[in-house]
């Protein structure tokens, strides 16, 4: 423990002084889409934003998004294993049920067990990822308490074509090619990978004699993805989308049970954008998405859930403001080998969003959204956010905003057989946040503090033997974060203090710790590129009481990558997971990666 305690004072001293040692420039000003549903540029966003670019998903060698995540945003993450094992994200503590994941627009998700299965979304298929932190409801509706995560497929507005081959540790290997034809006013961009590993078993003797099995558990994936758009002479741009991806995982139900789980997850959709006027933008996307598992062990099962998807958004623009204004559609439907009493249910919103700049040189800046659900299970939900900012120096803005952002049940809490209740409530959250961010060409720093007060919490309630809502919990802290180069060598850092606490017990949420982090250099001389990174958490339970049998240690996880750059066309880099094979968990009695090598072989032309 004292070890740990040295490793995590650390990491947290250089996060804390990150910004003394900048001298060069940073990263380039960004525009980001997911904090307004449209175009804005990442400064001056009032809301906490992370972003990570497919140079960072590169980097990143072997790790699954989950742990991408949580080195690259500041969350925290759940696995019941290792590669292809369910995981889950929390973004300030909220549960993984409160984070709303999108891919190109499109809500992705079980509705059934009410979360996104991180761990069958490939790195090969993504592009970028815009993370934001806090209640979005107002623009997105259920489920996006904790934030939102949208994830955009593989595109680029230039010729590309990219190929690459590697094999590591646990008889790993991967391929996957792909290119970007640009032509005129189209763009046309194709994409495939694979994956398989043999990895160690999901779990160890901790996970109980019902659970535990030795065998290694395997873990293969394939995927691919397209994506085509066109202007039209009159600036109208048409684009159509389509995505899969299908896991297989071996995992651990007993000593005597070879359990698998396949899953296929896919999406495609049509979206255009109009320039109607000078000031009028027209945006439309109709889509579906698909999370389709099926288990074979001695509990088989299928949980298949399709979502239909439409949204018409329409942003209006002054020299001084912006206001949009939409409606959006959606039809959740479950096809599953168990008996659901209902197997479909129906969203209609409406939501609008202003934005102002104010003073002489728009120094101050005023947002609000407001959105109306009217559901077929619950009927009409509101919810709404206000933010406010000043622009006290060129490179500092400080913010604060509130909101307020609920979840609906899933089918799982309404209508499975024995263990459900269909009288229950949509979770509520209130939340509210201070932020400063400084923002020049060589620093950017960010500092927050949130306050989440979560209630109607749904939990089973062991005296009635049913499904209630019957938690509430608050969950406050303080988010630093930054990123700078010191002579060549770039620093970005995140340090998060937070207080999870059940609000009826006084007990430290599940899973959730009160700090955490984590600390990446990178360095390029050359040909030679090397990174590595170093993610931190302090102690957790894993259950609903802090008993000695649940607790999980803190630890530090060493990674790292050395690429060389053969010519112009190719590269051949080694990264390394978990260098120091720290054994951890993330799940009691779950086996998170041990220490992996990867050799990649990179092609990439123009």
């Amino acid at each position: 423990m004292k070890a740990n305690k040295r490793k995590f004072i650390i990491l947290s001293s250089l996060a804390v002084s990150l910004p003394a040692f900048a001298q060069t420039p940073s990263q380039v000003e960004q525009l980001v889409i997911t904090a307004a549903r449209a175009p804005q540029s990442l400064g001056t966003v009032l809301a906490t934003i992370n972003v990570i670019t497919r140079d960072e998903i590169d980097a990143a060698g072997t790790a699954t998004l989950a742990e991408l995540l949580q080195r690259k945003a500041g969350v925290e993450i759940r696995s019941n294993g290792g590669p292809g094992q369910p995981a889950g994200v929390f973004i300030r503590g909220a549960n993984s049920q409160h984070t709303l994941v999108l891919v190109d627009g499109l809500r992705l998700g079980s509705s059934t067990s009410g979360a996104a299965a991180f761990e069958n979304i490939p790195l090969d298929l993504i592009e970028r990822i815009e993370i934001v932190k806090g209640p979005l409801s107002s623009l997105y509706g259920s489920d996006a308490i904790g934030g939102v995560i949208q994830i955009f497929t593989r595109n680029l507005d230039r010729s590309r074509l990219q190929a690459n081959v590697g094999f590591g540790s646990d008889s790993a290997y991967a391929v996957s090619a792909g290119f970007t034809a640009v032509e005129n006013k189209t763009s046309v961009t194709l994409n495939a990978g694979y994956r398989q590993v043999r990895a160690q078993s999901a779990t160890n003797a901790d996970a109980g004699s019902f659970t535990f099995n030795p065998d290694r558990d395997p873990y293969k994936n394939s995927n691919a993805s397209f994506n085509i758009s066109h202007t039209l002479w009159q600036g109208e741009t048409i684009s159509f989308k389509a995505w899969q991806s299908r896991g297989t995982a071996h995992f651990d139900n007993g000593p005597t049970d070879d359990s698998r789980s396949k899953q296929t997850l896919s999406g495609l959709g049509v979206s255009t954008e109009n320039q109607i006027t000078h000031d009028w933008v027209s945006r439309i996307n109709i889509g579906q998405t698909t999370d389709d598992i099926r288990t074979t062990s001695s509990f088989p099962g299928t949980f298949k859930t399709d979502q239909k998807q439409a949204v018409w958004i329409n942003e209006f623009k002054t020299p001084r403001t912006t206001s949009s204004a939409g409606i959006e559609w959606r039809e959740e439907s479950v096809a599953s080998t168990t008996n659901y009493d209902q197997k479909k249910r129906k969203t209609a919103s409406l939501f609008a969003g202003y934005l102002e700049r104010i003073g002489p040189s728009g120094e101050q800046q005023f947002d609000f959204s407001l959105r109306r659900d009217e559901e077929t299970q619950f009927g009409r939900r509101n919810t709404g956010s206000i933010a406010y900012g000043v622009q006290l120096a060129p490179a500092l803005l400080v913010y604060a905003r509130g909101g307020r952002a609920f979840r609906a049940p899933s089918f799982n809490d309404l209508y499975y057989p024995g263990f459900s209740n269909p009288n229950l409530k949509p979770e509520r959250s209130d939340q509210a946040e201070i932020g400063a961010r400084w923002n020049s060409a060589a620093v950017r720093a960010s500092l927050v503090r949130f306050d989440n007060r979560i209630e109607d919490l749904i939990a089973y309630d062991f005296v009635t033997s049913t499904t209630l809502n019957i938690r509430n919990a608050r969950i406050k802290g303080w988010e630093l974060s930054g990123d700078s180069v010191l002579v060549g060598l770039g620093i970005k850092a995140s340090l998060t203090s937070q207080h999870p606490i059940d609000a009826d017990t006084g007990q430290q949420l599940r899973s959730r710790a009160k700090l955490f982090g984590s600390i990446a250099l990178d360095h390029t001389n050359g040909k030679w590129r090397i990174s590595s990174d170093v993610t931190g958490s302090g102690r957790r339970y894993d259950s609903a009481t802090e008993s000695a049998s649940a607790r999980m240690g803190g630890y530090a996880v060493l990674n790292g990558r050395v690429a060389y750059q053969v010519n112009k066309l190719w590269a051949v880099e080694v990264s390394a997971q978990n260098i120091t094979d720290r054994k951890y968990e993330l799940a009691r009695g779950y086996n998170p990666q041990n220490r992996s090598v990867f050799l990649n072989l990179k092609l990439a032309g123009f």
